[in-house]
C-alpha cells in the first residue's frame, strides 16, 4: 500500500468517527432513543460515501463491501450511548458544549470526506475532468449531514445557512488545483484543512451567505388566502 492509500485510509477513519459523533450529538440533542443514535451516527457518517459510490457507478458501494466503516461508525454511536448515559445530567445542562462538539466534528467530517471523495473519483480515472472531481468531492463531504438533518426533520445547514458547502467548494477547488503539484499527502492536508478552517470561523463569526427576503411572509399569506376562500 503506498502512501497515498495509507494517508486516504487514516483521512477515511477520523472522517467516519467526526462524522458519526456529529450524527450521534445530533440525536442526543434532538432526544432521540438509543436505536436513533446508531442510526443517524452511521447515516451521518456513510451517507456522503453512499451518494458518492452512486454517482460514480461503484457497486455495490464501499460501505456493502467494506463493513469497517460502519463497524467504526457503530462504535463511535456506542461510546456516546455509554458516555451520554453516564454523564445524562451534566449533558442535559451544557447544551452549549453538545452544539460545540456536533460543530466541531461536522467541521472535520466535511473537510476530509471532501477530499477523500475527490480521491476516489481520481483513482476511478477521473483525475482530467475537475468539474466531476469538485462536484464528487463537495457531495461525499455534505452528503451525510445532509441525510442527518433531513432525518431530525430540519432544512439541511447547507442550503439556509452558514458558509457550508462553499466551504468543501473551496477546499476542493484548491486540490484540484495541488493534488497533482504537491505531494498528495500535503495536498490533501492543506485542501482539509482549508475547509475546517472556513467553516469553523464561519460558525464562530456567524458568516452566512445572502438571503432573500420579503416584507411578508409569502407562503403564510398565500395559506391564508387559500383558508379565507
Amino acid at each position: 500500500m503506498d502512501m497515498t492509500a495509507v494517508t486516504t485510509l487514516i483521512a477515511e477513519l477520523i472522517g467516519t468517527i467526526a462524522f458519526a459523533l456529529s450524527g450521534g450529538l445530533t440525536a442526543i440533542d434532538r432526544r432521540l432513543d438509543f436505536f436513533g443514535i446508531i442510526v443517524l451516527s452511521i447515516i451521518t457518517a456513510v451517507g456522503g460515501g453512499l451518494i458518492r459510490d452512486l454517482i460514480l457507478g461503484s457497486t455495490p458501494p464501499a460501505m456493502f463491501v467494506n463493513y469497517i466503516y460502519v463497524t467504526l461508525a457503530f462504535s463511535s454511536a456506542v461510546f456516546l450511548l455509554v458516555f451520554g448515559s453516564a454523564f445524562r445530567r451534566q449533558l442535559s445542562k451544557s447544551l452549549k458544549i453538545v452544539l460545540f462538539g456536533i460543530n466541531i466534528f461536522d467541521a472535520v467530517g466535511l473537510g476530509i470526506f471532501t477530499i477523500v471523495g475527490m480521491n476516489t473519483a481520481i483513482a476511478a480515472g477521473y483525475e482530467n475532468n475537475r468539474f466531476l472531481m469538485i462536484f464528487v468531492g463537495v457531495v461525499t463531504g455534505i452528503g451525510g449531514g445532509m441525510l442527518r438533518d433531513i432525518f431530525v426533520g430540519r432544512t439541511p445547514q447547507v442550503l439556509k445557512k452558514d458558509v457550508y458547502a462553499m466551504a468543501a467548494i473551496t477546499g476542493a477547488i484548491l486540490y484540484a488545483y495541488t493534488f497533482s503539484v504537491l505531494p498528495t499527502p500535503l495536498a490533501m492536508l492543506l485542501s482539509a484543512s482549508v475547509v475546517i478552517v472556513i467553516r469553523l470561523l464561519a460558525i464562530f463569526h456567524h458568516w452566512n451567505l445572502p438571503v432573500v427576503t420579503a416584507e411578508k411572509d409569502i407562503s403564510r399569506t398565500i395559506l391564508k388566502r387559500h383558508i379565507n376562500k
